[in-house]
C-alpha cells in the first residue's frame, strides 16, 4: 500500500473497528501523524502561539503547545485509535489490548511488538486479509 494511500484509508475508515489493517497502512499513518504534529508543534513555536507550555527541569526551554498542535491531536485521535484496533485485529488480537499500555514501560512494549508482527496469513475472526 502507498503512502497516499495508506493516509487516505486510515481517515476514511476512522470509525471502522471492526475489520483489519496492514503493517505499511499502520506505520505509514503513524508516520503521517508524527509529521504533522512535529509541524504543528514548530509552527506554534515559530508565532509563539501558546495554549499551554510545558517547563522541563533538565532541559532549557519551554515546549509551546499551541491550537495547530492541538488541532492536530484532536483530528488524528480517533482515526489512530481506530487504526490501532484494526491493526490488532490483523494479528486475531482483540482491540481490548490497548488497555495493556496503562502498565507502565510493559504495556508499551508489548503494544510496539504486537504492532510489529506480521498480519495473519488467512481469514481470521476480524475478517479477510487488508489490502
Amino acid at each position: 500500500m502507498s503512502f497516499v494511500a495508506a493516509v487516505k484509508n486510515a481517515f476514511i475508515k476512522c470509525f471502522d473497528f471492526k475489520t483489519r489493517s496492514s503493517r505499511s497502512e499502520f506505520w505509514y499513518f503513524y508516520i503521517f501523524t508524527t509529521i504533522m504534529g512535529f509541524i504543528g508543534l514548530q509552527i506554534d513555536q515559530l508565532f509563539q502561539l501558546k495554549i499551554m507550555g510545558l517547563q522541563f527541569d533538565n532541559i532549557s526551554g519551554t515546549v509551546i503547545l499551541g491550537p495547530l498542535y492541538i488541532f492536530f491531536y484532536f483530528l488524528f485521535f480517533i482515526p489512530s485509535l481506530a487504526l490501532y484496533v484494526r491493526r490488532l485485529h490483523d494479528i486475531n488480537r482483540s482491540g481490548w489490548w490497548l488497555l495493556i499500555v496503562l502498565i507502565p514501560f510493559i504495556g508499551l512494549i508489548t503494544l510496539i511488538f504486537f504492532f510489529c508482527l506480521k498480519g495473519s496469513k488467512n481469514r481470521n475472526d476480524f475478517g479477510e486479509i487488508p489490502t
